[in-house]
């Protein structure tokens, strides 16, 4: 793998700085130190040489680092085609930085899992591994090169608990108890602060609903309220 002081060269001549805009190529300009030469080139060797070679800019514009490098892609990870043979299985265990005999592949019946030739590591959580290991990612409990199993992420730390142990302790009506001191203090809570009564709500004082002295609906949108007045209430003797 090249690191970042590689550039790319022609052989025979040294070259600073590659330009590659056009996809049919036909010349490369060569910034050297003193001269600019321009020299035709192959468009073929110019595509392949760019996807093998690191870019860089650094002496003619003065930047650090590359603009390309060559590093980790994902397609380069990417799952391979189900191993049926037995070379096929062990060249998967190898990819995969496992030993041979140990590799499983996922069944290829099931359609959720399923994932081509990578392997099945069984279900290895977040609560299964030891808290006091001297891991590489402390946050979720990992050494370098580890293989990472497919439901990772559904069992990290800061989400689903799973040790296997829980599956002990369940009952139908454990579960429905446990809903219910949710559910049931919910429901009193909601209709306690949302009915209409307004003598349920204790912590307010009750109060009749607000007069007006004239009618402004029947006034709306354009006609004067004072033409309908509203009598609320009278001194005279019936």
């Amino acid at each position: 793998m090249l690191n970042k002081s590689h550039v790319l060269r022609i052989p025979g001549i040294p070259v600073s700085v590659f330009v590659y805009t056009a996809k049919d190529v036909r010349c490369v300009a060569f910034t050297l130190k003193n001269t600019r030469v321009q020299q035709p080139v192959n468009s073929k060797w110019a595509a392949s040489a760019i996807s093998r070679r690191t870019i860089h800019t650094s002496r003619l514009l003065r930047l650090r680092g590359p603009l390309t490098f060559d590093g980790w892609y994902p397609r380069d990870h990417k799952p391979g085609e189900y191993a049926v043979t037995e070379d096929e299985r062990r060249a998967a265990a190898i990819k995969y930085g496992l030993r041979p005999e140990d590799y499983k592949p996922m069944n290829k019946d099931d359609v959720v899992r399923y994932a081509g030739d990578y392997p099945d590591l069984g279900s290895v959580t977040y609560d299964h591994k030891d808290p006091y290991e001297d891991w590489s990612d402390r946050l979720n409990r990992r050494n370098w090169g580890e293989m990472v199993p497919m439901d990772m992420m559904r069992h990290r730390g800061d989400r689903l608990t799973f040790t296997g142990l829980e599956y002990e302790d369940f009952t139908t009506w454990g579960s429905i108890i446990l809903c219910l001191r949710v559910l049931v203090p919910m429901a009193l809570l909601s209709w306690y602060f949302c009915t209409r009564d307004p003598n349920a709500l204790r912590w307010k004082n009750p109060a009749m609903p607000k007069q007006y002295p004239y009618d402004f609906y029947r006034a709306f949108p354009y006609d004067d309220a004072r033409r309908f007045p509203i009598t609320n209430y009278s001194f005279d003797l019936e």
